[in-house]
């Protein structure tokens, strides 16, 4: 049995920020944000999230581009422990080495 293809929804530009924004009003924007984000942080080392088990098809799309974002600005601080699956179902936590 194969599993869906979500890379579709991964960082592309800028442009959700404020499309998301818009349409959830910034409160319930910064909401989800938040929740995503402390989702992600409760991520066991060498574990992983299970996106299609775990994320409703409504909110996919803001979901997996605020883990790209959140990778993207740990890349930046000079950790590099977070990653997709190839077809963007799961999302990992590497094991530190």
């Amino acid at each position: 049995m194969s599993t869906p293809d979500y890379s579709q929804h991964k960082l592309q530009n800028w442009e959700w920020c404020n499309e998301y924004r818009s349409r959830m009003g910034k409160e319930q924007y910064d909401d989800f944000f938040q929740k995503v984000y402390s989702c992600i942080l409760q991520i066991p080392e060498g574990k992983y999230f299970d996106i299609t088990k775990n994320v409703t098809e409504k909110s996919r799309d803001i979901f997996i581009k605020i883990c790209c974002l959140f990778i993207l600005e740990q890349r930046i601080s000079g950790v590099d422990y977070w990653t997709f699956s190839n077809d963007y179902n799961l999302f990992i936590h590497k094991k530190h080495i």
